[in-house]
């Protein structure tokens, strides 16, 4: 492929907007006005009441390649891709496209609701640049491949949200573009339709369709994109490979939970800028005097090397070092994993393995506990380690410590769930004096 192969080529593009209607239409006016009698306006710095959607962006997307577009709601995300479809006109800097481009970006968007949508057909398919003989003899594949069946000829004012992404991206897809835009509208459709998009999505880049994905979901990104752009606050925070991307934007999700909790332990822990994992492990400094963890630690299968990634379905060992002050008469250990935003994962503890939960006297030991045959879906993972201690009739539960690995995931796959998950770890717990 040439240097010169290129669909997509944006150069440092920036789009600003009024946070009200009043502000927006006033330095619209203004602006119009300053364009009417030749005077030049400022594009390049904000006014009051406005902010940066997007800004200073740039990137450039080969033919048959993929992009995936993530971050946060608000990030920018949509509005970048409404400035490749030319919805919008950038402020600054210049976006060039080459070939037909297809966009599905809101459900329902460009659609006449009084039509069928057999009509609708006809009409996006002209925007989209096609000829009406040419939206004939793709009529019968676009109503099969959206399964509307009968309801092809209702009104489309009808039409569910659902309904609206399967006619949209049915019409978008088979009009053969050059460029492909696809927000997340489908994340409306129902799962097996979800899978029937992204397996037309390979062919569409096997056959040299340039695409670009605006999605929350990690396995769609992980499955359909070699690179990725990861948005906040309209920026560009990070140009690199899907994996990276997805891990920014996990960090990003993950961190702001992980703060509010582990800072209700560790009040002086500091948080990477970057929307990193913290800039060191969380560990228990107070609420249990019998007990304390100064080191937790990820190893790999065999027990040897410390590392913070894993594979799917790739067994790995937790370490803890403890430090017992006085006797302990019925401990329980436990280790929790959090997927943080989607909160509370699995769990695993020592109840079944430990010999009736001996007393433990004063001294340091060496707690291990072996994760066999994980399933867990991609992303960051939050790893907590707690004890049980039984005072006469109750049962306290404390906090010792947390660790983070990210989980990776093969590309062979696009459900990356396990039917066969369950909620408890297979593990094996070792508690053994450090003496």
């Amino acid at each position: 492929m040439s240097s010169n192969d290129w669909t997509i080529r944006a150069d440092r593009i920036s789009k600003k907007f009024g946070l009200t209607l009043r502000q927006s239409m006033k330095y619209g006016l203004k602006d119009s006005l300053r364009t009417l009698a030749g005077r030049k306006v400022d594009t390049n710095s904000l006014r009051a009441g406005e902010f940066w959607a997007v800004h200073n962006v740039s990137f450039e997307l080969k033919r048959g390649e993929s992009l995936g577009l993530m971050g946060v709601n608000g990030s920018g995300k949509t509005t970048l891709l409404r400035i490749l479809n030319g919805v919008y006109a950038p402020d600054t800097g210049e976006v060039t496209m080459r070939g037909r481009v297809g966009a599905l970006i809101a459900a329902g968007a460009g659609f006449a609701p009084m039509l069928t949508g057999r009509e609708n057909i006809y009409v996006n398919g002209a925007l989209l640049g096609m000829s009406a003989k040419e939206i004939g003899r793709q009529m019968d594949e676009i109503i099969a491949f959206s399964e509307l069946g009968s309801f092809i000829d209702m009104p489309v004012k009808n039409y569910s949200s659902g309904m609206f992404v399967r006619l949209g991206f049915a019409i978008a897809a088979m009009s053969k573009p050059d460029i492909l835009l696809v927000d997340e509208v489908l994340a409306v459709g129902d799962l097996n339709f979800q899978k029937k998009c992204y397996d037309y999505l390979h062919r569409l880049k096997t056959n040299g369709t340039s695409i670009i994905l605006v999605s929350h979901s990690v396995g769609a990104i992980w499955a359909i994109c070699e690179r990725g752009i990861f948005m906040h606050e309209g920026q560009a925070k990070l140009l690199s490979t899907a994996e990276d991307v997805i891990r920014a934007y996990d960090d990003q999700n993950s961190c702001s939970a992980l703060e509010a909790a582990i800072k209700a332990y560790d009040h002086n822990l500091e948080f990477s800028e970057a929307f990193g994992l913290p800039k060191r492990d969380a560990f228990q400094k107070r609420a249990v005097v019998t007990m304390s963890c100064p080191t937790l630690r990820v190893l790999a299968s065999d027990g040897a090397e410390e590392r913070t990634e894993f594979g799917f379905e790739e067994t790995f060992v937790i370490e803890a070092v403890i430090d017992v002050l006085t006797e302990i008469a019925f401990p329980l250990f436990r280790l929790t994993v959090d997927a943080v935003h989607y909160k509370f994962f699995a769990k695993t503890d020592s109840f079944d393995q430990f010999d009736h939960l001996r007393p433990i006297k004063p001294g340091q030991y060496r707690l291990r506990a072996k994760i066999l045959d994980q399933n867990f879906r991609p992303g960051t993972y939050r790893i907590n380690l707690s004890v049980c201690l039984n005072h006469q009739s109750r049962s306290e539960f404390y906090w010792l410590g947390s660790k983070a690995i990210l989980i990776r995931h093969p590309r062979d796959r696009f459900l990356y769930a396990d039917p066969n998950a369950v909620m408890h770890l297979e593990s094996d717990f070792v508690l053994s004096s450090q003496e």
